[in-house]
């Protein structure tokens, strides 16, 4: 007669290691963008590409989001399940959480405040990147008074407006200027962000034009200004996902656990669905 110890252990056994099935899935996945990207330097620049540019990956997760079938429900049930594993066991890589809410990271285009006028006050902000997403070789800023003369200049090697409200030199005083302009200076700062995040979960889901994907529970972002990929949002922020989650399990940072199980698992059923796109 079967114990309860020997039951049990024949139960775990039963268990699927979806975290192997991850990677059995990736390998193929790996092969298909170093193929389809032979000029691209580099692995992030190949993932890069894929989320940004046209190409079979891209499409098919549009295509599954905006198809009403079964591929396109089994697609969408699964985005939810990967999110909602993703909310509830948090994972980490050098990027900071992974996390739908925030993987999506781009260089803010625009760099540069261009003597906007308030008031009489000409406002000038120009930011100077380094090389990787988020560096700041310098951020410059002048303030000018209507007869053209800059009574506020300030110049620094990092983005951080705490620095320039703390500037106290005699030709940036933070605390000399008026109340009004010290805003309207925060508020253009502002707009120079390096980084751009958007949040991949639509908290104001709307009609017309649809502006999410429903997902179980949850709404996705629909990209409403591209006509050729509405679902490029959700793209970049899968194939990202997935990334940091291959680079967490082959850098060894992965710490094995229940909880890892459900993400790797929606994860690899999610990969497979992409695969079939590029067969």
């Amino acid at each position: 007669m079967a114990s309860t110890e020997n039951l049990r252990r024949w139960i775990e056994q039963s268990n699927i290691d979806y975290v192997t099935y991850f990677i059995k899935a990736w390998i193929p996945f790996n092969a298909w963008y170093t193929y389809h990207f032979p000029t691209f330097d580099g692995e992030r620049a190949k993932i890069n590409a894929t989320k940004n540019n046209a190409n079979p990956v891209r499409n098919g997760i549009s295509t599954y989001l905006e198809n009403d079938g079964q591929d396109g429900d089994s697609f969408r049930g699964y985005l939810s399940a990967f999110h909602f594993a993703l909310e509830n066991h948090i994972l980490t890589s050098d990027g900071g959480v992974i996390s739908f809410h925030e993987i999506i990271k781009e260089k803010n285009p625009r760099n540069v405040i261009n003597n906007e006028q308030i008031n009489s006050i000409q406002y000038y902000i120009k930011r100077d990147d380094g090389g990787r997403l988020g560096d700041v070789n310098q951020i410059q800023i002048f303030l000018k008074d209507r007869h053209n003369k800059t009574f506020f200049s300030y110049s620094h090697t990092d983005y951080n407006f705490e620095h320039v409200k703390l500037s106290t030199s005699a030709n940036a005083n933070f605390g000399s200027l008026s109340s009004k302009q010290k805003e309207n200076l925060r508020v253009f700062y502002q707009q120079l962000e390096p980084i751009i995040i958007t949040n991949l979960i639509e908290s104001v889901p709307l009609e017309s034009p649809k502006n999410y994907y429903k997902c179980d529970s949850y709404n996705f972002k629909r990209d409403t200004a591209d006509a050729y990929c509405r679902g490029s949002f959700v793209c970049k922020a899968l194939i990202e996902t997935l990334y940091q989650l291959r680079n967490i399990l082959f850098h060894g940072e992965l710490i094995p656990s229940d909880g890892i199980q459900p993400i790797y698992k929606n994860a690899y059923f999610l990969l497979k669905m992409i695969l079939e796109k590029v067969k």
